[in-house]
């Protein structure tokens, strides 16, 4: 099976600047065993520091995936989860060091939502409050935790939902890429097959558009780049107040396309690898 992807980013309607990053990396350029590699970076830190951070982690996978330059075969074996993990905190100590030597860049830091696909299995790590979500024929199901104060107050029973999204304090983190010289990353396996979507997706999003919202349009939109603008459209539409963007893929019964395939059903007219490198 083939792995289709799509993906969009835009500042929104209130920053000058766009700080979020992503990258997709997909056959041939993979090493044998995987069918995608995707991240989604949501930097912070103004003056362009959280762009910074944000393409020092899409750098860092590009420097273990891009054009084979990682490992040429995933054994079956190898934990992928455990090596999303081990990149996530190369580019932690990346981002983390590079602010300590430029005073532009102190304090800065990111998010990351990070996702391999290879056999029917979907591994995840994620930092920060970018989302994952699985989206099936049922639902749409949220798969990694947000590391936000309000988010903990909601696992505590301390905040409904409900009131968490009035809550001012809802974009403070507990965990952020490069704040500090080591991170805690959430590392986590799914089934993930036909049939099943996957969205990655900054909180520029998901602070506008509901899940159902998500589910709908994902569903109903065929062209999954088509999707992303459409959702990244309608974020716009009230307001956007933060960076948005949206990485969706999902698998199809169809022999390994070509490079040109691939680049025509991923990002077209943009490099279908990465983003930002």
């Amino acid at each position: 099976m083939a792995v289709v992807v799509g993906a969009a980013s835009d500042p929104g309607r209130v920053r000058p600047n766009n700080e979020d990053s992503y990258a997709i990396f997909v056959p041939p350029d993979l090493p044998e065993g995987l069918d995608a590699i995707l991240v989604v970076a949501d930097g912070m830190g103004g003056h362009q520091a959280g762009e910074v951070a944000s393409s020092l982690v899409v750098q860092k996978f590009a420097n273990w995936f891009a054009r084979k330059a990682g490992p040429q075969r995933i054994d079956a074996h190898l934990d992928l989860g455990a090596l999303l993990t081990r990149i996530v905190q190369e580019a932690n100590a990346d981002v983390f060091q590079t602010a300590a030597s430029d005073p532009r860049l102190r304090g800065m830091g990111t998010t990351v939502i990070a996702a391999a696909l290879a056999r029917d299995r979907l591994y995840l790590s994620s930092v920060g409050d970018s989302r994952a979500y699985l989206i099936d024929s049922s639902d749409i199901y949220q798969l990694n935790h947000d590391h936000s104060w309000v988010a903990e107050q909601v696992r505590a029973g301390r905040l409904t939902r409900a009131q968490a999204e009035r809550d001012p304090r809802k974009n403070v983190l507990t965990r952020a890429v490069g704040v500090l010289p080591s991170v805690d990353v959430e590392t986590q396996t799914f089934e993930f097959g036909p049939g099943d979507s996957l969205l990655l997706c900054s909180d520029g999003l998901t602070n506008m558009v509901s899940e159902q919202e998500l589910r709908e349009m994902v569903r109903q939109t065929s062209d999954l780049t088509d999707a992303a603008n459409r959702l990244i459209q309608l974020a716009n539409q009230r307001g956007a107040p933060d960076n948005v963007t949206v990485v969706i893929a999902r698998y199809r019964e169809a022999a390994s396309p070509s490079r040109q395939d691939w680049e025509a059903e991923t990002l077209p007219g943009t490099p279908a690898v990465q983003r930002r490198v």
